[in-house]
């Protein structure tokens, strides 16, 4: 009788075990958001002034080299001023192939950025030099803000990351 319930509360545990587990994986895709909504929540909860967001491919191919072959969905934007470094983009990639590609293409851009002003602009390039660029599986960011950490702690909650 000893052997038979110690079997049975073995399975039973199991059983709990995989449906938890089954649980959470159910629950971070219900969690998933555009990345249109997630830059909402982002500029509702930091402070971003002066900001051209981008609304459509048009901007990532002109400032980044992307095509909509590399991506299925981004959002963010770039500072208006001229003068304020502040620039977000938000990517989905495609595939893997794809993010490493994207992840390439903001690299560059980052190192562009950082380049630029270095000498022209040691205030910006100090908060340039703070920020980077980031890959989580498809999704790849460039995060260049006086609020980077907020911002990327706000996509990576929204997106379960």
């Amino acid at each position: 009788m000893k052997k038979l319930s110690l079997v049975l509360a073995a399975v039973f545990a199991v059983l709990m075990l995989c449906s938890c587990s089954g649980a959470k994986e159910g629950s971070k895709a219900e969690n998933t958001k555009s990345l249109a909504q997630v830059f909402k929540d982002i500029r509702s909860k930091v402070e971003i002034d002066n900001f051209n967001e981008y609304k459509s491919g048009d901007s990532l191919d002109r400032f980044y080299g992307l095509t909509d072959k590399d991506y299925t969905e981004f959002a963010g934007g770039i500072n208006s001023t001229g003068t304020n470094q502040e620039e977000i983009l938000l990517v989905k990639a495609k595939d893997k192939n794809a993010a490493a590609a994207v992840k390439e293409a903001l690299d560059n851009r980052y190192k562009s950025k950082v380049a630029q002003n270095k000498n022209y602009n040691p205030q910006q390039a100090a908060m340039v030099e703070k920020c980077k660029v980031e890959q989580f599986d498809l999704y790849v960011t460039m995060i260049v803000s006086p609020n980077a950490e907020k911002i990327t702690e706000i996509f990576k909650s929204d997106l379960g990351l």
